[in-house]
């Protein structure tokens, strides 16, 4: 039988298991609801133009955050770019992840890519979207929601199940 020193070490360890857990459920769950809440970021493309996803407001937008150098990111691409061109109702936005403009510029124009691609040179928008893994792509809302998010490779197939289509 336990003697209450024993009862009592064994009380404060379980109490301090669940309190680790009840915050890290709280945390977790804040920070995921932040993330949901309604984003923006203002970012050049490669073609110059300055992009802000609040622009897009009333729309269905797919971000899709890559690297040149990424096999699935390079894989999926004509699967993304025959998707822009055959759902005129959802737009497609890439988000290369901190690569100069040359290197992006002519990886897009290997691959025949006419969406917008913006570059996130310093990496802010891609933290600020908790990326961990690319090829990673999210559907926003017609009000700025996250709505969903896919981490790897996408075929066409699952992009069109992705966005609803």
């Amino acid at each position: 039988m336990l003697n209450n020193r024993s009862k009592s070490v064994i009380f404060i360890l379980i109490s301090a298991i669940l309190i680790g857990l009840l915050v890290y459920q709280i945390m977790s769950h804040s920070k995921e609801k932040a993330a949901t809440d309604g984003v923006d970021f203002r970012l050049l493309a490669v073609d110059g133009k300055e992009y802000s996803l609040s622009d897009f407001r009333d729309k269905k937008v797919l971000l899709n955050f890559f690297a040149t150098w990424c096999p699935p990111c390079r894989a999926e691409i004509p699967d993304f770019e025959r998707f822009h061109r055959e759902n005129k109702d959802v737009v497609l936005i890439g988000i290369n992840i901190q690569e100069d403009k040359a290197t992006v510029e002519e990886f897009l124009s290997s691959m025949g890519v006419t969406y917008p691609v913006l570059l996130d040179r310093d990496g802010k928008v891609s933290a600020q979207f908790g990326i961990e893994g690319i090829p990673t792509t999210f559907l926003i809302d017609k009000n700025g929601k996250i709505v969903a998010k896919n981490v790897g490779m996408m075929t066409y197939e699952q992009l069109k199940n992705f966005a609803g289509k």
